[in-house]
């Protein structure tokens, strides 16, 4: 048995009794077993000191892309992890739309099998059609027994309202979350960026919040009738955390998420058509993100994620319209928070919206800061100022737009698997 100290950490966490309070923590394997004020070490025990830092349960990422299997150049299951690592992320939910697409019991077998050793837990999403084509069904219960944590489409939003309904039914028994990412493509087609004044100054088709709305409203209908469990991703709109508000108070069992990019920037960041900053959902407005900001502090919003999506130089350093989606700046997500979102969310909030929201929204069980919890902990300064620069940086992503920008608050590792992991 392996025994760890953690000395003088202050706990973040308000579901824990030892909140606030400054704390010495034995974990024994993976498992918290005593807190207190202060504790003696053992011989032999590995004593950590933390004065000066925090804790608290361990920041988990609801859906990033490491671009395993089949686009390692853009990222791999290695670099993520040690990109999240350095972010203060234990675990990180792996969307499916690889090459090939996740949507078997081999392809969840791939995933487990080839992180087992890596510092930093990686969870798969399965595909909830084959091929995420939006017609056949997936074995999602074969996907489910061997670890996927959640089942979607990932950016191929469910457009059939039939395959949703079957899909919320057949999740329902086996409490298997179904994820849809609302974006009625048909309304947005060739959209490049938030419709708006923006788009119109700078003459690039826009998407309508309506595409987001829509489709929120009808998968809330499916959900009603089918009295499953619905994660609606990537939220981005005012009327959409409106729609989700109402549907909670209807006692709707829907969780949701919001990209943290939408917390950060609105449309006009595009001004001079930086491509770096074309992400979908797209970056809306400041009345949109002041929505966010209160869906979040209302309860509305369950978790804030990340959306690592990387890229490589040729598919972002080109002409804006040709550019893809997506932005990668998990290494720098707390940093951004520090610096800019402070003043209107807590650092309790954020701590439940990493922690305690994904795992409520996937299943993935409690992890609290409490004797007889699993140990899995981010160990993080909230202060600390710094700059991330490309040389430091462990993604391979070429597409990270807040390298060189000043940060506030940094990780200084993670426990997990048995170990403390230490950020770069």
């Amino acid at each position: 048995m392996t025994s760890t100290l953690l000395r003088k950490v202050r706990v973040v966490d308000t579901r824990s009794p030892y909140h606030g309070q400054v704390v010495d923590i034995r974990i024994q394997d993976e498992q918290i077993t005593s807190i207190a004020e202060s504790i003696e070490p053992n011989k032999g025990e590995n004593s950590i000191d933390l004065e000066g830092y925090n804790v608290s349960p361990g920041w988990v990422e609801m859906h990033s892309d490491f671009a395993d299997p089949g686009n390692e150049e853009r990222e791999n299951l290695q670099s993520g992890a040690s990109a999240a690592l350095n972010g203060g992320f234990s675990s990180v939910c792996l969307t499916p739309g690889t090459r090939p697409v996740i949507q078997n019991k081999s392809d969840i077998e791939y995933i487990y099998g080839k992180s087992a050793q890596l510092p930093v837990n990686l969870l798969p999403i399965g595909a909830l059609s084959r091929d995420m084509a939006g017609e056949e069904m997936t074995e999602m219960y074969d996907m489910h027994l061997s670890g996927a944590v959640a089942f979607s489409d990932d950016f191929n939003s469910i457009d059939n309202p039939n395959l949703l309904k079957m899909a919320l039914l057949y999740g329902k028994p086996n409490q298997l979350t179904i994820v849809n990412f609302p974006f009625e493509k048909r309304l947005a087609s060739g959209g490049q960026m938030n419709e708006g004044h923006t788009a119109t100054y700078l003459g690039l088709k826009g998407i309508p919040a309506m595409s987001e709305e829509l489709m929120v409203s009808r998968d809330l209908e499916v959900l009603s009738y089918t009295e499953g469990h619905l994660h609606i991703s990537r939220v981005s709109t005012a009327g959409s955390v409106d729609r989700i508000r109402k549907a909670k108070a209807n006692g709707y069992h829907v969780t949701c998420d919001v990209n943290l990019y939408n917390l950060l920037l609105v449309d006009s960041a595009l001004h001079e058509y930086d491509s770096v900053y074309k992400v979908l959902p797209p970056l809306r407005t400041e009345e949109d993100r002041q929505a966010l900001i209160e869906g979040i502090n209302d309860g509305t919003i369950d978790a804030i994620a990340v959306d690592h999506t990387p890229m490589d130089v040729e598919h972002k350093k080109c002409e804006y319209q040709n550019a893809a989606f997506g932005m990668a700046y998990i290494e720098q997500a707390f940093g951004l928070y520090g610096a800019e979102l402070t003043k209107s969310i807590s650092l309790e909030k954020w701590v439940e919206c990493l922690s305690h929201g994904p795992r409520e929204s996937y299943g993935l069980g409690q992890v609290n800061v409490v004797e007889g919890s699993p140990a899995e902990l981010t160990v993080f300064d909230p202060s600390h100022a710094w700059t991330s620069h490309l040389n430091d940086s462990s993604s391979l992503a070429y597409n990270q737009p807040f390298l060189n920008k000043p940060l506030v608050g940094k990780a200084f590792g993670i426990f997990n698997k048995g170990e403390f992991h230490k950020a770069n």
